[in-house]
């Protein structure tokens, strides 16, 4: 039930339905499951790690409508654990960002208020740094140019790093 390659070379956008399993092409790029070793890497990896100032999440990935509800759990998460502190959202290898994704920074930063602890953004790729300015979340969460400025910054900052 695999796609034929010459699908997978055109560029096309191509969904594979694998049980429970998906695989999907996003921006050219396989979507990696336990039936598709081969592509290339997951749509979106979070790792955390503690601070004493608060919790790093670091984003590997993508993240769009098929990784937003991860996204989402995992902020929201990481704001309740971390009560009058901050969430570090570390950006460097987010490679994508889309307009699912900024919804949830948005009511990301309003729950993190709402729990005492504060929304910062990390390290992001120029696209997303650019997809940032051009949306005016940067405006809203305040973003760093690495994760050690943003854990180093007052908790209290509002514009950006």
């Amino acid at each position: 039930m695999n796609a034929p390659t010459s699908a997978l070379n055109s560029g096309t956008k191509v969904g594979i339905h694998l049980g429970h399993d998906r695989a999907a092409m996003h921006s050219g790029r396989a979507t990696a499951s336990a039936n598709n070793p081969g592509a290339s890497m997951p749509a979106l990896q979070i790792n955390h790690r503690s601070h004493e100032d608060g919790t790093v999440l670091v984003l590997n990935g993508e993240i769009d409508i098929s990784t937003e509800d991860e996204f989402h759990r995992a902020v929201i998460d990481a704001a309740r654990e971390c009560k009058h502190g901050r969430v570090v959202l570390d950006c460097a290898n987010l490679a994508f960002i889309d307009s699912s994704g900024l919804r949830v920074l948005i009511q990301s930063n309003k729950a993190g208020k709402e729990h005492d602890s504060r929304l910062l953004i990390a390290a992001p790729s120029e696209r997303v740094a650019q997809i940032l300015r051009v949306t005016g979340i940067d405006t809203r969460i305040p973003v760093f140019p690495t994760v050690e400025a943003a854990l180093n910054a007052p908790v209290e900052t509002t514009g950006t790093g």
